[in-house]
């Protein structure tokens, strides 16, 4: 019977290589709450886009400009989510089978559960990222058009009233990279533990697997 664990989990974080033998030696164990991982990430990744939702922009920042298409309505959250699991799907079963054809692991159950706790940082990446967002959007929502656009308005007071939103952009591109370095890092751990890989051949099958479900992932938007 597979339970929740948190303490894998945090390992997942703290000390990843320790906590990707564990689940992949009791794959049973772990295999519904990895998915679980994956649909919590995946709602979490939603929740980045509710300021579009709940923050409407004047209609004046889009004047001259043509097919702007933000994610205003609600169904774009549920297509976000389904989108986002079925990306993860496709990339886990991309992983299983590529990987056993190169010498990985042959027990798709263990690949699953490995694979799919490599989203267990995405989850403060996904909280961060929509708290940050929600912060920019609305100090871009707070920006009065017609004083950026006043006669005799100068630079600094120009920037006096667009530095916060400024300021949020920046830290979201800085975070943002750090937590892709992150999420990558702990993803060549989980290849390598998963399927007895070294790191070359890890890395080379990230890239491939990343290259191949975008390519598949272009029909559906995601």
């Amino acid at each position: 019977m597979s339970s929740f664990d948190l303490n894998v989990i945090l390992r997942v974080i703290t000390a990843p290589n320790s906590a990707f033998v564990q689940i992949r030696d009791n794959e049973e164990k772990y295999f519904v709450q990895s998915i679980g991982l994956l649909i919590l990430a995946s709602v979490l990744s939603a929740f980045v886009l509710l300021p579009f939702i709940m923050i409407p922009l004047d209609g004046v920042y889009f004047e001259g400009v043509d097919d702007v298409d933000l994610p205003t309505e609600e169904s774009d959250m549920i297509l976000t989510v389904g989108g986002s699991i079925l990306k993860g799907i496709v990339s886990v079963v991309l992983f299983y089978f590529i990987g056993k054809k190169i010498g990985g692991s042959t027990n798709w159950k263990k690949v699953f559960s490995v694979i799919f706790h490599t989203y267990v940082p995405v989850i403060p990446m996904m909280i961060i990222f929509s708290i940050l967002m929600f912060l920019m959007w609305n100090s871009l929502a707070a920006i009065d058009p017609s004083y950026l656009m006043a006669p005799g308005v100068n630079e600094e007071q120009m920037l006096s009233v667009v530095g916060p939103m400024l300021g949020y952009a920046g830290l979201i591109a800085v975070v943002a990279i750090v937590f892709v370095a992150w999420v990558f890092a702990v993803s060549v751990k989980a290849v390598k533990i998963v399927n007895g890989f070294g790191t070359p051949k890890a890395l080379g099958l990230i890239i491939l697997v990343m290259i191949i479900s975008s390519i598949v992932s272009i029909p559906f938007g995601m």
